[in-house]
């Protein structure tokens, strides 16, 4: 009998070994007529929630309010489906921990019966996965990272192609408009001279004296039209060119600024009637990325022109620097954000854009572009009265005739 006893014994505690190994805590619910009668948490539940035992017989309630807002359903579902006897799948979760902090856990539920078939308890494995979890969650960052690089890769590629196709016609637009306004100022004297003699005649199915400014006005548009074109193609051409990442280039703030504002020249048009640039003259260089640079720019003024409601309301663009930096300020009078989000909008896939197609990438891009340059990004907002997006680059100044 003595062999039989220890041979249980030494069995119990190869499993308690094994369950001390392959769990973080093990909790334990009595069942009893269907009904929970008592729990217990295992010693290892307070490293975990910050909770003893105790705690949760004093407070019936703790184990369901300790569970995230948007998981206590399934957790709920996984209880529910225990108490009834049915056999339940792993679950993986978030707590919050006493001291207020987030954990990830996966729940796992072991049933105990009766000979009858009835419940008698269910046993609750625990396993802290909160590391793994965050090992995780920076995986996917990193994924969405490289997605976004690889889709901003093929449509740099793309707009590339369609640029150099729009500047084929443009070019033709171009030169034929200028030899058209050649033409036309060798006719116009002939015709006036024609008017003057025999009086108003009919042109192109409107009266010579209503024609003539009109031709001179279809003239000057069609040509600063195709200036405006060439220019926004230029814009996007050296936008979407190849970025190799380097961080050597001496880079002019305002310039850059500007090649922002023609590429996003239609939705500052269509977003507000008062838009200002008020730009340092004489700004120094500061040394980096000036595609990185760009990206960043046209995100915040995108950005901008997105929380606008009115295009009553305006944008404001000023560059200045101080003895160690050059900044730059886009500050809008949209509708704002909200307190509670103001801290989290640098956060990786955070957007309060989701339903209108953000990804919560753009503001988590621009301030890893900015850290990177060694200077600083700063949003201040405020609800209803508009936010200031603040860049702050340390500026260079050194003599660099070569820069970007």
């Amino acid at each position: 009998m003595n062999n039989i006893s220890d041979f249980k014994q030494q069995s119990e505690d190869r499993i308690i070994r094994l369950l001390h190994y392959l769990t973080d805590y093990i909790y334990t619910v009595t069942i009893k007529d269907n009904k929970v009668e008592k729990t217990y948490h295992g010693p290892g539940c307070f490293p975990i929630t910050g909770y003893k035992s105790e705690d949760y017989q004093k407070d019936p309630e703790l184990w369901y309010r300790m569970v995230h807002k948007k998981d206590r359903n399934k957790v709920l579902k996984q209880a529910k489906s225990a108490l009834a006897g049915k056999d339940v799948s792993p679950i993986e979760h978030r707590i919050i921990h006493r001291n207020g902090t987030i954990r990830w856990v996966k729940n796992s539920i072991v049933l105990t019966k009766g000979t009858n078939g009835e419940l008698i308890e269910y046993n609750g494995l625990i396993n802290d996965i909160t590391e793994r979890k965050k090992a995780e969650d920076i995986a996917e960052i990193k994924q969405q990272n490289l997605m976004q690089a690889e889709k901003m890769a093929s449509l740099g590629t793309l707009v590339s192609g369609v640029a150099h196709e729009i500047n084929n016609p443009n070019n033709f637009i171009m030169l034929n408009t200028r030899l058209l306004s050649r033409v036309w100022k060798d006719v116009s004297p002939i015709l006036r001279e024609y008017f003057d003699v025999n009086g108003d005649f009919v042109l192109a199915g409107m009266s010579y004296a209503e024609t003539i400014d009109k031709i001179n006005h279809s003239i000057d548009g069609i040509l600063e039209g195709t200036k405006r074109i060439e220019k926004i193609i230029k814009g996007l051409t050296n936008y979407s060119r190849h970025d190799t990442g380097e961080m050597s280039q001496y880079v002019n703030v305002n310039r850059i600024i500007e090649l922002a504002i023609v590429i996003l020249g239609n939705t500052i048009k269509n977003s507000t009637k008062h838009f200002y640039k008020i730009l340092s003259g004489n700004l120094s260089k500061v040394k980096g990325n000036s595609q990185q640079l760009e990206q960043v720019l046209i995100n915040l003024i995108n950005n901008a022109c997105q929380s606008l409601v009115s295009r009553e309301e305006s944008i404001t663009i000023t560059t200045t620097e101080n003895p160690k930096n050059v900044i730059i300020k886009i500050e809008d009078k949209g509708i704002g954000i909200e307190e509670q989000y103001i801290n989290h909008i640098m956060d990786p896939f955070f957007t309060t854009k989701r339903d209108s197609g953000g990804t919560g990438l753009g503001l988590s891009i621009s301030y890893n572009i900015i850290e990177r340059h060694g200077g600083k990004l700063i949003i201040e907002s405020e609800k209803d009265k508009g936010t200031a997006a603040t860049i702050f680059l340390p500026k260079k100044t050194e003599e660099i005739s070569n820069y970007a």
